[in-house]
């Protein structure tokens, strides 16, 4: 069963921008393990980067827009650049995905609510197997006018959704083990 990794949208806009990532704390040691794994294992490896069409983060060509320097030095099979939330929208991922034969698409990344989410549901209802990592994907305390949620609340309860019908929810560790 062929298998791609998504590594998605791991932007500076994480680290050092107005969204840093807060859980879980692990997720981008463990996004640069499971890339390790990934081409240990013959899996093709696939970046996914984020460029907003409107407003202040992702601004094409500014550094927060940049991937993350220790994902671009790790091996990877393409760069694809996105303006939605879903991988697939507008871009070349189901065509390379089905050019290679993949079955089964691994998620990494962030966020786990959104871009994670929305690429991780697509994906099953194109007809992929999905494998959505836990411990390596990540998200951002939230609060607007509906409300306040932590990052872990967040994260825990996207994993329960994606669980529940569309992915089947892993850690890095046991997902390395299979």
């Amino acid at each position: 069963m062929r298998k791609a990794l998504l590594v998605i949208d791991v932007q500076n806009e994480y680290f050092t921008g107005k969204m840093k990532v807060t859980y879980p704390i692990n997720s981008f040691d463990n996004i640069l393990a499971a890339m390790d794994y990934a081409k240990e294992s013959n899996m093709l490896i696939i970046i996914i980067q984020h460029t907003a069409l409107n407003g202040d983060s992702f601004v094409k060509n500014t550094d927060e827009w940049k991937v993350h320097r220790k994902i671009m030095e790790k091996h990877h099979d393409y760069i694809l650049e996105k303006n939605k939330s879903s991988s697939f929208h507008h871009t070349d991922l189901d065509r390379i995905l089905q050019n290679d034969k993949i079955e089964t698409v691994v998620i990494s990344g962030y966020m786990t609510q959104m871009c994670c989410d929305t690429t991780a549901r697509e994906a099953n209802h194109k007809g992929y197997k999905v494998e959505f990592l836990l411990d390596a994907t990540g998200t951002i305390d939230v609060s607007n006018q509906i409300g306040s949620i932590t990052s872990k609340q967040l994260h825990e309860a996207t994993l329960i959704a994606q669980s529940i019908g569309f992915s089947n929810v892993i850690s890095v560790k046991d997902w390395m083990k299979k």
